[in-house]
């Protein structure tokens, strides 16, 4: 019977707050999964780290499911298929949730980690990550969690047993004599299993996050000093575009200072705004996550430490100590435990909707809220390339200077004391100027193109959050 298997607060706890909460972290992570795998979505690489992370929540969640709340409805019903399909669908379960939290875990530690590259040392991040490197990553940690729950596989066997109740023999599941030895035990789950599953990720992701939020305190600093700075010379500089745009060159000059991205006022393109809160938005997405899954994983910690205790002390001691009372304590802790990472695998497609723009615009386009649009590759290029054209052609002297720098000759000498003589620009070709005018209006004709070729060009390779 039921109560001879599950008390009626684990029958409470597991079908009335881990089963709904299961359910839905299911279909959240379906989701997640799904706009993940979106082709806006892999253009950067942390998003891989998040697919593969909203992946095994997933599957942890389908494994809790048949191993915490499976046996609780088949043990409840009348149904003598249920009560012998669940001590084997047990038994394949029980080593799968684990595999699939130990991913969990190193996912989240792999997410911190790469972010922690991008934050502190930018530069190295370029050159180290790559599509390449987060693929091995990703499959390292997969093997490495499937290596290191193989024993348990080898904890619990399914036994024949004669059923009073039906008359006839069913399956049963019960302990191995490698689960029953307490050397096994000391060894895998209170050395291993501690220091595998919480003490080296949780110190990683504390460490790794609080130099995250350091960088980003000094990052404001330096934004916050760099912007006083720039309000105190820009009395000077508005006074020479003033200048500037009073002659008959001002279009001339316009461009310069979006080839730049410099604007008159010494205000940061929008682009460069844009991919700055893109930038920070997604470093606080990810500390949500860690923070999340350190807040839910403490219950757990904690009760895996009793149970090494329970482990490393006498059995008798134990048993004298872990009385009736602190017994049923303990079994609600467990419980409780159980439900926060059933919590912490479903709660992040919330952070997702919070902090990533791109996330909610891909939402909105399911729901036909938002109609999805695209960069044309051709037309970009097209306009990238009316772009040079125009400014090679404009400006000759430019075009040869640039060419005299990339090939070590120095700089080109022209007016009074070596200086670049501004004066009215000479015309190329008529055949130059032709294949100006065309690319000029093939780049007129492509409606969906930005207003600034720079700002396409930075939102198409820039990342995405």
């Amino acid at each position: 019977k039921a109560d001879n298997i599950f008390t009626a607060q684990q029958q409470d706890f597991r079908l009335f707050m881990n089963m709904p909460l299961s359910l839905a972290g299911m279909i959240t992570n379906v989701i997640n999964i799904v706009v993940f795998l979106d082709s806006e979505m892999r253009t950067q690489l942390v998003n891989h780290f998040l697919l593969a992370l909203s992946i095994s929540d997933f599957l942890l969640l389908l494994f809790n499911f048949f191993f915490n709340i499976f046996p609780v409805i088949a043990t409840m019903s009348s149904s003598v298929a249920l009560q012998d399909s669940y001590p084997l669908i047990l038994w394949y379960a029980y080593p799968l949730a684990l595999i699939t939290q130990t991913c969990g875990v190193y996912f989240t530690v792999l997410v911190s980690v790469h972010r922690y590259l991008g934050v502190c040392h930018p530069f190295r991040a370029k050159r180290w990550v790559s599509s390449q490197p987060v693929r091995l990553a990703i499959a390292f940690s997969i093997l490495f969690s499937i290596a290191l729950n193989i024993p348990t596989w080898m904890e619990l066997e399914i036994a024949p047993c004669h059923s009073h109740q039906w008359n006839q023999q069913l399956r049963t599941i019960t302990l191995t004599a490698l689960k029953d030895s307490r050397l096994y035990l000391l060894i895998a789950k209170v050395i291993v299993y501690t220091l595998v599953m919480f003490l080296v990720p949780f110190t990683v992701l504390i460490v790794v996050n609080i130099r995250i939020i350091i960088a980003l305190k000094q990052s404001t600093h330096l934004r916050s000093m760099h912007s006083s700075a720039r309000i105190e010379n820009r009395s000077r500089i508005l006074q020479n575009f003033q200048l500037l745009k009073a002659s008959k060159y001002s279009d001339v000059f316009s461009k310069f200072s979006k080839l730049s991205n410099v604007s008159p006022g010494m205000k940061p393109t929008q682009a460069s705004l844009k991919g700055g809160l893109r930038d920070r938005s997604v470093t606080f997405m990810l500390l949500a996550i860690v923070l999340i899954f350190l807040i839910c994983n403490v219950i757990p910690f904690l009760n895996n430490c009793v149970e090494a205790w329970r482990i490393y002390t006498d059995s008798e001691e134990a048993e004298h100590v872990m009385d009736k009372e602190p017994q049923a304590w303990f079994d609600i802790s467990v419980e409780l435990g159980n439900i926060l990472i059933s919590l912490n695998s479903s709660s992040s497609l919330f952070v997702y909707l919070f902090f990533s723009s791109k996330y909610r615009s891909i939402i909105k386009q399911w729901l036909g809220l938002q109609r999805r649009t695209r960069v044309n590759g051709v037309a970009l290029t097209t306009a990238v390339a009316a772009q040079k054209a125009l400014e090679l052609g404009m400006f000759p002297e430019e075009a040869e200077r640039r060419e005299r720098r990339r090939s070590g000759l120095g700089n080109l000498r022209g007016g009074k004391g070596g200086r670049y003589v501004v004066g009215r620009p000479r015309l190329a070709s008529t055949g130059a100027r032709k294949n100006q005018m065309q690319l000029m209006l093939i780049t007129n004709r492509t409606s969906s193109q930005p207003e600034s070729i720079d700002e396409a060009v930075e939102d198409e390779f820039n990342e995405i959050d």
